[in-house]
């Protein structure tokens, strides 16, 4: 985690084989412990939905290295607005983010730029 000022920055890669190793229809338990409801239903709509819950997982990761709060993945919640990612925190709303998030092959990259509001 880097924190210059009010500004923090946070990156991870994912392997979507990880959550393909995984099948959601036999561990749905697994998933419930990552991510929300609504991502869950998100992520399911698509055909290729590993890739998606690897590019969640990706934030998520990416949001918890950009503060220094210690949070659980469930505290975070990814929502799409217009095909572009946005984050909240459940347990508080002092931060502002902003996401990218990229698909490639196997991998799912995200980066996040945090920013303490004044």
């Amino acid at each position: 985690m880097i924190m210059i000022e009010n500004i923090g920055i946070g990156i991870d890669i994912c392997d979507v084989d990880k959550f393909r190793e995984i099948p959601y229809k036999s561990k749905p338990g697994f998933y419930k412990k990552l991510f929300n409801n609504s991502e869950i239903k998100y992520c399911l709509k698509f055909k290729n939905y590993y890739e998606h819950f690897a590019g969640k997982f990706a934030i998520k990761e990416a949001v918890k290295k950009s503060i220094p709060d210690r949070i659980s993945m469930l505290d975070i919640e990814t929502y799409h607005i217009k095909s572009r990612p946005h984050v909240r925190l459940k347990s508080n709303d002092k931060y502002s983010f902003r996401i990218s998030v990229s698909h490639e092959n196997n991998m799912a990259i995200a980066i996040v730029l945090s920013e303490i509001k004044q």
